[in-house]
């Protein structure tokens, strides 16, 4: 008999490693289990006709498992990884549109937060006549990107921060950048207990 969970992050916890079959593309998750999967974001939205309070959003990066590393001519008896991706679950809302639940990769590196072009249509962003894109620099190379306000819910607490709309389908990445979020919350880090906190600081 199947083990029966009470939320969809209770079956991703017991479930990680069962989602190395996924890399590269973006998963949708309920109490129950994969829900779709799909390499575009458009087609995984498409696929579900469920309220989307049942279910989370995730992409499972490329790197998020790795290989052993192996060298051409060196053989290492033991070298361990930690496959874990520091993401965190919030909830994005703009206006009228109905709240996603998505896991953000957060990411101290990163001045702003980032969402996908295709998850930002969905919530409801579209481009003015004559808006000019910012250019933004990152490892990967360059991206263009409008800047829009979200709605975060993160831990109950409701922030409205700033954003990065990317402008291009290649870019898949969501990540939860330091403005506001960083300044709201103190973080911390706990990669061996593939845990992180996020505290409230007081107003006062």
């Amino acid at each position: 008999m199947s083990k029966l969970y009470q939320t969809p992050n209770e079956w991703y916890s017991d479930n990680k490693k069962e989602l190395k079959k996924y890399r590269g593309e973006w998963i949708a998750f309920s109490k129950d289990g994969i829900i779709a999967h799909n390499r575009q974001y458009r087609q995984l939205r498409e696929s579900i006709h469920l309220d989307p309070s049942a279910y989370i959003i995730d992409r499972i990066f490329e790197n998020e498992f790795c290989e052993p590393i192996k060298f051409r001519t060196i053989r290492l008896k033991t070298v361990k990884y930690h496959e874990w991706q520091p993401k965190y679950d919030v909830s994005l809302k703009f206006n009228q549109s109905s709240p996603l639940q998505v896991k953000m990769l957060v990411d101290s590196g990163a001045d702003f937060s980032l969402i996908t072009k295709q998850l930002g249509i969905d919530l409801g962003y579209s481009q003015a006549p004559g808006e000019v894109t910012s250019k933004a620099e990152g490892i990967g190379g360059s991206i263009n990107y409008l800047l829009r306000n979200i709605e975060i819910t993160l831990d109950s607490h409701t922030l409205t921060v700033p954003v990065a709309w990317v402008q291009t389908d290649e870019c898949e990445e969501i990540i939860l950048g330091r403005e506001v979020v960083f300044d709201q919350f103190n973080i911390e880090f706990r990669q061996a207990d593939e845990e992180i906190i996020f505290t409230w600081r007081s107003d006062n």
